[in-house]
């Protein structure tokens, strides 16, 4: 629409100089895959703060400053997060920011990778519950998300923090993504993760 609004000379991406839609811009250039870790790391950062703050649990997250879930998972799977309560149970998230077309294949695809460490992490805990938490990049969540929602209530949060988590997610998705557009074809200085 730049190129037809006579605001761009071409609607190609200066950057791979691929057809420049909305879903290039915003989870599909190669070149901004830095940019779209950048809005990964900013939701997954608020849920580590979140399952930070709940007493009986313990927290590795895939972000400096936690422990690795590599101790836990070994080097060959890397989750964004484990929550291990005393009771011995485990829930391993995967958080996926993706465009709305793409989260069933998302779903799916993050599904098959884990379903392997889910049966061995399986034998040294009481219960291990896959939480494929599939956002799209304007916050959407894909119908699987209801096992992150339930997980919420086992780990304790009463139904005031569940929504306001929900909003939060929503909230720094779409906030980032705005933030992605708007520095299209601009070199990236990756900015401060967002704060909660």
């Amino acid at each position: 629409n730049l190129s037809r609004w006579g605001i761009s000379s071409s609607s190609d991406c200066s950057f791979c100089l691929h057809p420049e839609s909305l879903l290039h811009v915003v989870a599909g250039c190669q070149h901004y895959l830095e940019r779209f870790t950048w809005r990964h790391d900013c939701i997954l950062t608020f849920l580590a703060k979140t399952f930070q703050s709940l007493n009986e649990c313990k927290l590795h997250v895939d972000l400096p400053g936690f422990e690795s879930p590599s101790i836990i998972t070994g080097d060959e799977y890397r989750p964004d997060l484990l929550v291990s309560t005393s009771d011995k149970h485990l829930y391993v998230v995967e958080l996926t920011v993706g465009f709305e077309s793409n989260l069933t294949n998302n779903v799916n695809r993050k599904k098959d990778k884990y379903k392997n460490l889910i049966r061995e992490l399986d034998q040294n805990f009481t219960s291990v519950k896959f939480i494929n938490l599939s956002v799209s990049s304007l916050g959407v969540f894909d119908k699987e998300c209801h096992t992150f929602v339930k997980m919420l209530n086992e780990l304790g949060l009463d139904n005031q923090h569940q929504q306001y988590c929900i909003r939060k997610i929503i909230s720094i998705a779409i906030r980032s993504t705005y933030y992605i557009f708007c520095c299209r074809n601009k070199e990236w200085t990756n900015p401060e993760l967002m704060n909660i």
